[in-house]
């Protein structure tokens, strides 16, 4: 037939057939298995039988590769569809390789390390071998390192014993026996009739005491587990029903919806309080061996990440709004805290020591300073257990932390007052208003110690007459003539070593980093020194004014000044890499953490250098401004070329470190900035804060009414401070009970401070009212014969609250008003009123750097006077601020937002650096 090519099939071979073939109908009573070799179904070609077949294969595999693909999809095109899908199952293993399968479990973590947590959510989809790998511990354990931040291994470690021995310790015996038998029974099994245990490299990264059998994998399993047949982790338990349509969303950490249920130990054995916490935060490996789920500490840190850019947090104060009494009676100046102890120091002359949790005094307040507290340091571990105080009374003294009392007193440690100290184990470093730094041992120091210091360096520092010079005694003992006793020569802890003087005015700060040491002075310079030699390497001229506050880390200076700005510095080329503008006043207080990642100083100096090729290119090409131009106008960290201030830097712009780096300065203009990075690597400002909003958001007034105070005033509206009876009931004769100084001024006003200014001010302009007649009157021995004359309202902070009034001009106040409070001094240009006569008991003059001196008008202010609330030094951790002032009271403001997890997880996170 024309039309139709016709297909040459080679020839039928006829086979010989014996007496068992049989035609095949579809049915068969033959009962002979098909594996039978004598089963017809069963029959193949032999000999030159097969000759056609491998003719035809041999023709097959001669083509070229594209002419086999094209035979065999010709081929494939002739058979059913079944068939096809047959073939492409047979053919899938070919085509996906399952790495997870192939490589070992250190190379595929190594693998999965280079991701970031969004790609890691998206890896733990593919299959439930892959989810069990990303949700391993030691990989979010080494993604901590990576993105910057720190752990606490001493406190993992310490959360982790305790939690095993009481989940040991709580099992009864009966249970601890069938454990121990089930152990030993699945060791007698043969390996291939053991059941499956799942498998993770945790458990041996995060303990190598874990004894294993020889060949077995150690078991780790999810808290939910009961078993190991139940002890993979669902997607719902790893990273929580994610909507698809926020799939591709950048927190997917944030999409969690449910919680991990109880561990084993924690269905047995019902623990109240926050156990429940507890137990999302181990992962049980075996009985007493559980390890924790460092997967889910890193969802709460970025959790804690994201309210700090997104300013979600609680206010807090320091004393609780319910225990006043705890409360400074002055103005706080100093503060430092570490865990859940914070200590405070202040103008009444007292060190107190909180709790934060709690936001009580843990103990009553430490005295011996005859001035104000202005700096402190602590140490509340075992080994060290230590405060050290430095006043304005020249003294620097030395407490026991876990019991306030006493140890020593460094009299005179300076010629005036003792600005600012840190300590290591090794040395404490004072500093002073006199111009000097001091460095005083901590430990006993024989001549020949490491840290013995090195006197007669040139350009050192000057040694008392008692310290030996080293370099000289080496000399005389090379010529065999030893004529120095080392043993009457022993330094006792705390014995003066040396002192640093080329400083020009006072020395307000000072930064110990390992065998450097970084002071700030007024004379507007930084300086770099050697802490054994006192040999100054360095010196910056920083600031066009006076510079207040200073941190060093060994990579960069930031320093704070009277000019409102913040610099920071590369101390090895001595050249301005960052300018921040933001403040309005003077900068008093800064701290800053970069979150480096890890490569550490090689890292930045390859940042560094790939800066400054681009600015040298963009130099060429003519597209650089004057360099006159770019001093003006200040880097706030920028690597464009035309921002660039000046090269030959060894850290890039904006200091270096990680997009989580963060800094937090205070002002005299009142506020807090939290400065944080761009994703161009330009500070900027993230968060503006206010000590009057926290105050005000902390909760109701710090000193609540009582009942009859309230009764009181509603019987006189008009009067709307009404003095309360503090007569002693004549039946029962009780003293009256102990009163805050604000309660003894009967001040019922809310905060913040400008209100309760206000309320003494209309209480003494009614006292003065009264003043004829109450004087011509014989006295009440029952009633006060003037009630606003407390111990409190003649101290410095209320006369302050009452300069603030003068100041807005309020009719009926007067210099010579009943409270007699004096004019503001201290202005530039102006010489001081005469100051009032004090009493006995009045705290010291105001210290020189905090004179209150009127500021600019604050847009939205009351218009009642304001009273300074000048911030004088500020902390941050991972989780909270918390800052003192001209208030005498503390506040903070915790990041964690109430949220739990976040708080039970955050003690694990290491302070920002």
């Amino acid at each position: 037939m024309e039309g139709y090519r016709t297909r040459a099939y080679p020839p039928m071979v006829s086979t010989k057939m014996d007496s068992s073939y049989k035609v095949d109908e579809g049915y068969s009573e033959d009962t002979r298995s098909q594996d039978d070799p004598d089963s017809p179904m069963r029959m193949e070609p032999e000999g030159d039988d097969m000759l056609p077949t491998q003719t035809a294969f041999d023709a097959v595999m001669a083509l070229s590769e594209g002419e086999k693909s094209e035979f065999v999809y010709n081929m494939l095109r002739t058979l059913r569809v079944s068939s096809i899908a047959s073939v492409v199952d047979r053919l899938w293993p070919l085509f996906h390789k399952d790495p997870i399968t192939i490589f070992p479990a250190e190379i595929m973590s190594q693998i999965f390390a280079c991701l970031d947590p969004p790609l890691l959510l998206e890896a733990s989809r593919v299959s439930r071998a892959w989810r069990e790998r990303v949700l391993d511990s030691g990989l979010w354990k080494h993604k901590f390192k990576t993105e910057g931040w720190g752990l606490r291994m001493d406190e993992i470690e310490h959360f982790e014993n305790n939690y095993n021995q009481r989940a040991v310790g709580s099992r009864s015996p009966t249970t601890r026996t069938e454990e121990k038998s089930a152990q030993k029974l699945y060791k007698a099994l043969p390996r291939v009739s053991r059941p499956t245990r799942q498998t993770s490299q945790n458990t041996q990264q995060d303990n190598g005491q874990v004894n294993q059998e020889p060949g077995d994998d150690a078991e780790m399993v999810d808290v939910g587990s009961a078993s190991p047949e139940r002890s993979r982790i669902e997607p719902a338990e790893a990273f929580g029903q994610v909507d698809p349509s926020k799939a591709q969303g950048k927190q997917p950490w944030n999409e969690i919806k449910k919680e991990a249920p109880e561990t084993i130990e924690g269905q047995k054995n019902s623990i109240p309080g926050k156990h429940h916490l507890a137990q999302s935060l181990m992962l049980y490996a075996s009985p007493g061996q559980s390890r924790l789920n460092y997967h889910h500490v890193f969802k709460q840190k970025r959790k804690l990440e994201d309210n700090w850019n997104n300013g979600q947090f609680q206010s807090f104060q320091l004393p609780h709004r319910d225990h006043p009494e705890d409360a400074h009676t002055e103005c706080v100046y100093t503060i430092q805290y570490y865990g859940k102890h914070l200590v405070s120091g202040s103008r009444d002359r007292t060190l107190r020591i909180w709790d934060i949790d709690a936001q009580r005094l843990i103990r009553k307040p430490l005295e011996g300073h005859t001035g104000s507290v202005l700096c402190l340091q602590f140490d509340d571990r075992k080994e060290e257990d230590i405060i050290i105080s430095g006043s304005s009374d020249t003294h620097v003294i030395l407490w026991r932390f876990s019991t306030g009392e006493m140890i020593k007193q460094l009299t005179n440690a300076h010629r005036e007052s003792v600005l600012n100290l840190k300590f290591d184990k090794r040395f404490l470093v004072t500093c002073s208003k006199d111009k000097t730094i001091k460095i005083w041992n901590r430990q006993e120091l024989r001549p020949g110690d490491k840290d013995y210091p090195v006197k007669g360096a040139p350009g050192g520092g000057h040694c008392p007459s008692y310290i030996l010079d080293m370099n000289a005694i080496a000399s005389t003992l090379r010529n065999g003539r030893p004529d120095v006793d080392f043993q009457n020569h022993l330094l006792e802890p705390y014995t003066h070593l040396m002192t640093l003087d080329l400083h020009g005015a006072a020395v307000n700060a000072i930064q110990i980093y390992r065998d450097q040491l970084v002071s700030a002075s007024g004379d507007r310079n930084l300086r770099v020194w050697n802490i054994h030699s006192g040999e100054c390497s360095a010196k910056v001229e920083a600031h066009a004014k006076g510079i207040a506050c200073v941190q060093y880390d060994g990579k960069r200076i930031v320093s704070g000044s009277s000019d409102n700005t913040i610099r920071i510095w590369d101390p090895a080329s001595k050249t301005e890499v960052a300018r921040l503008d933001g403040h309005t006043r003077l900068v008093r207080t800064i701290q800053a953490a970069f979150a480096d990642h890890p490569g550490g100083r090689e890292r930045l100096e390859s940042e560094a250098m790939e800066v400054q090729r681009q600015w040298q290119a963009a130099s060429i090409a003519g597209l650089i401004p004057p360099s006159s131009e770019r001093r003006r106008q200040g880097n706030p960290g920028s690597r464009k070329p035309k921002d660039i201030k000046s090269v030959g830097a060894k850290i890039p712009p904006s200091g270096g470190g990680s997009r989580w780096g963060r800094i937090v300065s205070g002002s005299y203009d009142e506020t807090i900035i939290i400065w944080k990075k761009t994703d161009d690597d330009e500070w900027v400002i993230g968060q503006r804060l206010r000590q009057d909003d926290a105050l005000r958001a902390a909760g109701p007034p710090l000193i609540p009414r009582s009942d009859v105070q309230a009764q009181a005033q509603a019987q006189a509206p008009s009067n709307p401070l009404h003095l309360p009876n503090h007569a002693p009931n004549s039946q029962t004769h009780q003293a009256p009970p102990r009163q805050h100084p604000l309660q003894a001024a009967g001040v019922q006003g809310p905060l913040p401070a400008h209100q309760i200014a206000q309320q003494i001010v209309q209480a003494a302009a009614a006292t003065s009212q009264q003043g004829s007649s109450t004087h011509q009157q014989p006295p009440n021995p029952n009633q006060p014969q003037n009630p606003t004359q407390t111990p409190w309202t003649n101290s410095a902070y209320a006369r302050r609250l009452l300069r603030a009034q003068q100041q807005a001009n309020i009719p009926g106040l007067s210099a010579g008003g009943p409270l007699n409070a004096p004019q503001n001094a201290g202005q530039a240009g102006n010489a001081p009123n005469p100051a009032p006569t004090l009493p006995a008991s009045a705290p010291p003059p105001l210290h020189p750097h905090h004179v209150p001196r009127p500021g600019p008008p604050i847009p939205n202010a009351a218009q009642v006077g304001q009273p300074n609330a000048r911030v004088f030094k500020l902390q941050f951790d991972a989780r909270r601020i918390i800052c003192c002032s001209q208030d005498p009271k503390i506040v903070g403001w915790d990041f964690a937002n109430g949220d739990e997890q976040i708080i039970e997880s955050s003690r694990f996170f290491a302070a920002p650096q």
